[in-house]
């Protein structure tokens, strides 16, 4: 079989002169693609290039990335980046650059083209403490910046800002942007649509507290409130968040935990009458006088009846939690004060101070409550959640 194979190259070979020939046919360089810590640029203004070895690049967006407040001067025909640390300074058309005012030689004289300046990318890279490396075969630009924990800080900062703005406008792509794929926070953020669609909240960050930075994992403590601004009724709160964050080219949210809630209600503002018919008002003490009633009877089926209904595996769930609790626990409630302090057409929040006493331990403690109310089409007013505002023992140390 091999001589078949021989035979057949020999005859090509014979064939060779008399086939005409065709220049093959020049295909355009790939493009040039530059990378900053893992994250690729995207070049508005111009295209990146080679000219004698170096890689030209429109300046702003390296600049920018890199961290650099960006200048132009249209007279001078100078470029400027400057940053707390660092001063540069490039002329087009000229083979010198000022580096915190020391003058250095540039492999490629910066040259403006269509409008856009473009710089030589090595010498920017390197003036910022980075590394660069040229990988020809793929014509990539890798740019590794050295770690700094105040660039880092200011990183993260810029995080946390950027997440409570995505929250406000209730943009889950925009939230979705700045989480780690597959995480827990990633897999969670399909939950906040619910909270859109029912909810309109304003969130604030009061502090950020970096607990820890290392290279590639920040933990970071913050004190945010939330202020309910419209939509399903739902009380304002203090809340104290872990984030736990990873840098995958730039720093990603992985997981969030709320180490504290705090009701923001004063009982000033609870005992303060939300206007209201009559007759709401008259229906609403009706409903909690039952409820008292029928926790301290323990009839599940009263206490059901009390409850707004969601689904039938809601509801048994509920029936089996209330078995469970009246089985273990033996407590008596008496009703201090109550008020309806919000109020709407079918939805209203009351504020609730109750004595809550242990039978067999023969000891009490107060709980401050808000209890949210539902009318149902039939006009029926059923307990849907409740919220705690203080919870103490008789003596004022805190309830375990």
């Amino acid at each position: 079989m091999k001589k078949w194979f021989i035979m057949l190259g020999v005859l090509l070979l014979s064939l060779a002169p008399a086939v005409p020939a065709f220049a093959a046919p020049v295909t355009a360089p790939a493009p040039i693609k530059v990378y900053i810590d893992g994250v690729k640029l995207s070049f508005s203004s111009g295209s990146p290039y080679l000219q004698n070895g170096s890689v030209m690049v429109p300046f702003r967006a390296v600049f920018e990335k890199l961290g650099l407040k960006v200048g132009w001067d249209p007279v001078g025909r100078v470029v400027t980046g400057t940053s707390p640390e660092l001063s540069l300074k490039l002329t087009i058309g000229s083979s010198r650059a000022a580096v915190n005012s020391v003058v250095r030689k540039l492999p490629a004289a910066p040259v403006e083209s269509g409008g856009t300046a473009y710089v030589p990318l090595r010498f920017v890279g390197e003036a910022t403490g980075g590394g660069v490396v040229w990988n020809a075969s793929s014509r990539s630009v890798q740019i590794t910046r050295p770690v700094s924990k105040s660039r880092d800080k200011a990183d993260i900062v810029s995080l946390m800002s950027k997440l409570t703005s995505y929250f406000n406008s209730e943009n889950t792509a925009g939230i979705t942007s700045l989480s780690q794929a597959g995480s827990d926070f990633a897999l969670s953020i399909s939950a906040l649509e619910f909270s859109f669609r029912n909810y309109d909240l304003k969130s604030e960050i009061k502090s950020v507290d970096i607990v820890s930075l290392e290279a590639n994992e920040a933990t970071v403590a913050t004190v945010e409130t939330s202020t309910r601004i419209g939509g399903a009724y739902i009380p304002d709160t203090q809340d104290e968040y872990i984030y736990t964050l990873v840098r995958n080219g730039s720093w990603k949210v992985s997981n969030i935990q709320n180490q504290k809630s705090t009701l923001l209600l004063t009982r000033d503002q609870g005992m303060k009458p939300a206007e209201m018919p009559q007759s709401a008002d008259t229906a609403i003490q009706e409903l909690l006088k039952r409820y008292y009633q029928s926790l301290n009877d323990k009839n599940v089926a009263g206490m059901l009846s009390t409850l707004t209904f969601h689904d039938e595996d809601n509801d048994k769930a509920q029936k089996a939690a209330l078995e469970d609790f009246f089985k273990t626990y033996n407590l008596s409630y008496a009703l201090s004060a109550s008020n309806v302090f919000y109020y709407s057409d079918n939805e209203a929040a009351v504020y609730v101070e109750q004595q809550i006493t242990d039978k067999n331990e023969s000891s009490s403690s107060n709980k401050t409550l808000i209890l949210v109310l539902n009318k149902s089409a039939e006009g029926t007013w059923t307990i849907s959640n409740s919220y705690t505002v203080s919870d103490t023992m008789e003596d004022g140390s805190n309830n375990p």
